[in-house]
C-alpha cells in the first residue's frame, strides 16, 4: 500500500521520535539572537514545542495542512505567544520581520531545484531583520549513500501509533544531472507499506553560491551541533548567515 507520511502526522512523529540531538543547539541559537523567531518547514512542531516552552515569540510555516492542524492541537496546552501558518516557504508574505529564522533537519532538501532554493532564500531575506540570523541545518550528500547497490538498506525501526513494531528499509535512485535522489521507504510490520519521496542533494558549493547570490553573508559553517568547523569529513552542513 502506498502511504504519505507528510499527510499522517501521527506516523511522522512516531518515525522521528529519535530526533532530539538538534534541540539544544537550536534553543541556544534562539537564546543568543532573541525573538521573534520564524521556523520554515515547521513540520509537526518538534522544534516549536521547546522554543515556545522557553517563552519565545514563535511562528512556524508549514505547507502540509494535516501537519499544521496537528501542531495547533499539540500546542493548545501551552499558553504563550505562537502562530502556526499553512503556506509555501518559497513565497509566503507574513508582513513581519524576524530576528532568528531557521530551517532544520534536512527540510531544505524538499526544494527540488536551484530555482526553488533561490526563491526560498529571497523569501527568507525579505523576512529577516537587519542583524538577524538565518540558520540552515542539513546533511552533506554522500556518494556512498547515493550510489550504493540497488537493494534494500536498513534505515530505522520504531513503534507505530497502534503499538506495532515497524522496520523501515529503503532503496534509492540518484540522478546526478538533476541532483534528485528518489527514495522508496518500506514500512514493514504486519504488512508492508511504501512511501516514495524525492530529495534534492544540495552540495556545499551550491549552497554557498546561492546564499551569496541571494544577498546573504555566511558568517559560520559548522559540521555538527557542537559547532565544530565544517570540513571534508563533516556529515552535516550548518550555515549561520546574516544579510
Amino acid at each position: 500500500m502506498q502511504i504519505d507520511i507528510y499527510s499522517d502526522p501521527h506516523l511522522y512523529d512516531a518515525a522521528h521520535v529519535w530526533k532530539t540531538n538538534d534541540i539544544e543547539f537550536i534553543t541556544n541559537c534562539a537564546l543568543e539572537h532573541g525573538d521573534p523567531i520564524l521556523e520554515m518547514a515547521s513540520g509537526t512542531g518538534r522544534l516549536a514545542v521547546p522554543l515556545i516552552k522557553k517563552g519565545f515569540n514563535y511562528t512556524g510555516v508549514e505547507i502540509s495542512e494535516p501537519f499544521v492542524e496537528f501542531t495547533k492541537k499539540k500546542l493548545t496546552s501551552i499558553n504563550t505567544n505562537y502562530n502556526i501558518v499553512q503556506g509555501d516557504m518559497k513565497s509566503i508574505d507574513l508582513k513581519q520581520k524576524y530576528k532568528f529564522i531557521f530551517i532544520g533537519f534536512n527540510s531544505i532538501c524538499h526544494l527540488l531545484t536551484n530555482q526553488e532554493l533561490s526563491a526560498f532564500f529571497n523569501c527568507v531575506y525579505a523576512h529577516l531583520m537587519d542583524g538577524g540570523l538565518f540558520l540552515i541545518d542539513t546533511f552533506v550528500p554522500n556518494p556512498i549513500f547515493l550510489y550504493r547497490p540497488k537493494h534494500k538498506t536498513y534505515v530505522m525501526e520504531f513503534d507505530l501509533p497502534n503499538g506495532e513494531r515497524c522496520i523501515v528499509n529503503e532503496i534509492n535512485q540518484y540522478d546526478p544531472d538533476t541532483q534528485i535522489n528518489k527514495i522508496k521507504w518500506f514500512f514493514e510490520s504486519s504488512r508492508v507499506d511504501q512511501f516514495i519521496f524525492d530529495m534534492h542533494m544540495i552540495y556545499p558549493d551550491t549552497m554557498d553560491r546561492l546564499l551569496n547570490e541571494s544577498g546573504f553573508v555566511i558568517n559560520d559553517k559548522f559540521g555538527d551541533y557542537d559547532m565544530s568547523p565544517f570540513s571534508s569529513e563533516s556529515h552535516l552542513q550548518i550555515y549561520s548567515c546574516t544579510k
